[in-house]
């Protein structure tokens, strides 16, 4: 943009310039001059001199016969008369081949001012008047030095206008420029000076006439000229040619140089393994980069062949890939290999090979890219681990047990002697260990069974831990299925041994189910399920053992599953009924009082005894609703009898309370509350409690009973001497009876044998000060030996089955609470009541 600027402002210069010379030489036009030869020198000049022109080689710019006529009108004329005729001959042979009308002008303007720039040169020397005066006859040096000054005016005066345009147009070197493009036009100038004074010569010896004879002449020198011209034109720019060929040449040379080197350089410093490998495997060329990947020296690597650092595993695969890139089946190819480390390690590596051909070889060699992904690989491998193994044992996770099982079904699909059982493993009681001695000795117990599990296993065989407490082992193969129970043994008998974890000597044992695969089990799915159930089932069975599965045990998790889904319904809906069994006091043979039992009649699966729902319930977490339910119908009822007559009044109701229902820090309120709304005086109800609620609950139930105890509530032991026995808490518990299990009244013999634990049981009770209720009761003999025990009350079918309440009010108006007789009407069924 500042360079336009400059030419607009230098081309306007010019133009005001020049055109206001020929202006000015037209106002001083020499009439007096003009005469025939003039109009035929102006004639020649336009008509045909204006035509015979001549290109500045690399130059827009044109010199024309006519200059030598301009010189010849400066010889004969005067300076106004070749300014006026040196300007219009520039306006017409530029108008012929210029496209922008502003250069005819501004052509017509320069050549008027170089003219007048020649004539003033001239005239202020004196050599203008010299010549027009004398002539040549009288001093040929004077009328030679004015052809030359006029030619060398001239020729700098046209030149240092055309430099100064292209130099500022093209923002070079003015001297640069003029010494480039125009010196050598100074030929041109002097053919034109020396052809005017040729003619003028002429003129003045022979006479004018002679111009024009001499016409053909001049334009055959110019002709001749322009053809020189031409010649330097063609010369110059084969010139150019060359020049520029040779720089491209050594452009590229220096380019190539210079892509080696970057080559060079980017090969042996690369962060990656680079190499050349001939056909055959031989290493050609290595970078820093391999050296260390591998810890090999480049002179190493050029004695040796890739195939001797692969590993053997990878060469196969390796070697087929470069064959088909040598046949040209593939053009690059991608692969993750292993490379042995001079120290003999292993180095995971990425891989890439492309083939590479050179100009003086047929045979093509190979590109290897090697990068070192060894951290990467070690970082996967881990991520795998950690995904398909345990955090906490180091064994593997469901995940991974899932995937091993159905790969191993699919083997037992297809091959029928392939066999596949699995011990599914849960810890008993193991969450009392957490709760007791805290969650990092509890890890600590996992992590020894874990070890313990590895030693029970065959070399094939897989244990994991699902999560929690479970474990199973995986038994895949050919085998006999009494192995899979000597599996299950010796895990029961490692884990007879104690934990020492951290000073403290804990036991453990586990409930095991053993499946063994049939064509039933699809999928690993079907085989924990059937695995769980058989579990479960080692559980119901008393823990410490394990069960192997069979279709009725599925069907009776089925009936389970209905029962736990109906249960819930049962308790919304008020299914769930309440029998009474009644209570004597053998001292004086009457009756005391009800124990209530929770009784429900399914509506398709008929009788469900309280030993099957009441465990359920306590599962899945509904034992307080039901315990609750059972609590209110009863004390209403019983209630309702009291009110009946006045001997009512003092019967006792005895209602079985879960230790679930201890975790609930409401149940007294819940209780009062239940007590409030029936009107049911706290005085006659007993709760009836197992000895598991000490140890499930502690200091919690220990409280609680105590404040039941404050509202005149009494608290009965149930089931006395069959689970957990701590006579501390005997000591210090609010407890008033203790209810002598039936397992112990049914071991009584018609002779009175088997009676020391009963006795033992009594004498512990009146040592305490509490009394004894003995469940179970079924025949006279029992009832006489309970007596000569002093044993204070019983409880069994010896006197009635569990009665519903309008049953209950009939038994009541029937008995007038005296002992009734022997029940030889209703059958003798030992029930857990």
């Amino acid at each position: 943009m500042k360079s336009n600027g400059k030419i607009t402002a230098y081309t306007i210069t010019l133009m005001v310039a020049g055109l206001s010379l020929v202006g000015y030489s037209f106002l001083n036009f020499p009439y007096a001059k003009a005469d025939f030869y003039l109009i035929i020198l102006i004639a020649f000049t336009l008509g045909i001199g204006s035509r015979v022109t001549i290109q500045i080689p690399r130059f827009k710019s044109h010199i024309a016969v006519s200059d030598s006529f301009v010189f010849l009108a400066l010889l004969l004329y005067g300076s106004h008369v070749a300014i006026i005729l040196a300007a219009i001959e520039a306006f017409v042979s530029s108008w012929r081949f210029c496209n922008r009308k502003i250069t005819v002008f501004l052509n017509a303007a320069v050549m008027g001012l170089s003219t007048a720039v020649v004539a003033m040169v001239l005239s202020y020397t004196g050599l203008l008047q010299s010549v027009q005066s004398h002539g040549v006859h009288q001093n040929w040096n004077q009328f030679i030095i004015a052809l030359s000054v006029m030619a060398l005016t001239q020729f700098a005066a046209n030149t240092t206008v055309a430099a100064i345009y292209s130099a500022i147009k093209d923002q070079e070197n003015l001297w640069e420029t003029w010494k480039t493009k125009y010196i050598w036009t100074f030929v041109t100038y002097l053919v034109g000076s020396a052809s005017a004074g040729v003619l003028f010569i002429l003129t003045h010896y022979i006479g004018f006439g002679v111009v024009i004879v001499s016409f053909p002449i001049i334009l055959l020198v110019y002709l001749s000229y322009k053809m020189y011209l031409q010649n330097v034109e063609m010369s110059i720019s084969q010139a150019e040619q060359a020049e520029e060929y040779a720089k491209v040449l050594e452009n590229q040379s220096k380019a190539l140089r210079e892509s080696e080197e970057r080559f060079r350089s980017a090969f042996d410093f690369a962060p990656i393994g680079i190499a050349l490998v001939s056909s055959t495997g031989t290493w050609l060329k290595v970078n820093r980069a391999l050296c260390k990947i591998l810890g090999y020296t480049e002179e190493e690597f050029l004695n040796r062949d890739f195939q001797s650092m692969l590993l053997p595993e990878d060469l196969g695969d390796t070697l087929v890939k470069i064959h088909q890139l040598l046949t040209g089946k593939i053009q690059t190819c991608q692969l993750e290999q292993r490379y042995l480390h001079k120290t003999g390690n292993v180095v995971w590596a990425s891989w890439s090979v492309s083939p590479v051909t050179t100009a003086d070889s047929s045979q093509s060699n190979l590109i290897f890219q090697i990068q070192d992904i060894t951290d990467k690989k070690l970082a996967e491998e881990k991520l795998q681990y950690e995904a398909t193994h345990d955090s906490l044992t180091g064994l593997p996770n469901r995940a991974m047990f899932m995937d091993r099982l159905e790969k191993a079904l699919e083997k037992a699909h297809d091959n029928p002697k392939y066999r596949v059982s699995i011990l599914f493993i849960d810890l008993d009681r193991f969450k009392i260990v957490n709760d007791s001695l805290g969650h990092i000795i509890g890890d600590q117990l996992l992590v020894g069974i874990a070890s313990r599990l590895k030693q029970c296993l065959r070399p094939r065989d897989i244990v994991c831990r699902l999560g929690g407490d479970e474990f199973t082992i995986l038994v895949e193969g050919k085998y006999k299925e009494s192995e899979i129970i000597n599996i299950a043994n010796r895990v029961q008998e490692k884990f007879s041994s104690p934990f020492n974890l951290n000073g403290n000597e804990v036991y453990s044992s586990a409930s095991i189910g053993v499946l063994h695969s049939t064509e039933k089990h699809l999928t690993a799915e079907d085989m924990m399920r059937d695995a769980d159930t058989a579990m479960y089932q080692a559980k119901r069975a008393g823990k410490a053992r394990h069960e192997v599965f069979d279709p009725n045990m599925h069907e009776e998790a089925k009936q389970t599953l209905q029962i736990e889904t109906d249960l819930r319904r049962a308790v919304e809906k008020d299914e769930l009924k309440v029998f009474y069994q009644p209570i004597y006091s053998l001292s004086d043979e009457t009756m005391v009082g009800f124990e209530a039992l929770a009784r429900w009649e399914h509506p398709t699966l008929g009788h469900i005894p309280p030993d099957k729902f009441i465990p359920i319930a306590e599962e899945i977490g509904i034992i307080y609703s039901l315990g609750e339910h059972i609590l209110k119908k009863a004390c209403v009822q019983m209630q309702y009898l009291r009110g009946l007559n006045e001997e009512n009044e003092n019967l006792i109701l005895s209602v079985n309370l879960s230790s679930k229902q201890f975790a609930h820090s409401y149940l007294v309120n819940d209780i009062m509350q239940v007590l409030n709304e029936t009107g049911f005086p706290p005085n006659r109800l007993r709760l009836e409690i197992t000895e598991s609620v000490f140890f499930e609950h502690k200091t919690r139930a220990i409280e609680m009973l105590h404040q039941l105890r404050e509202l005149e509530i009494e608290i009965d032991i149930d089931d006395f001497g069959t689970g957990y026995s701590n006579l501390g808490y005997l000591t210090h518990l609010p407890i008033s009876t203790l209810k002598i299990d039936r397992t112990f009244v049914d071991s009584i013999e018609e002779q009175g044998h088997n009676l020391e634990i009963v006795q033992t049981i009594i004498t512990l009770a009146r040592g305490l000060g509490m009394k004894v209720i003995a469940e179970g009761v079924e025949n006279e003999n029992q009832l006489e030996q309970l007596k000569k025990l002093n044993c204070e009350g019983a409880q069994g079918y010896f006197f009635s089955k569990p009665m519903c309440f309008d049953e209950v009010q009939e038994f009541i108006s029937n008995s007038n609470n005296n002992l009734p007789p022997p029940m030889s009407d209703f059958p003798i069924v030992s029930t857990l009541q």
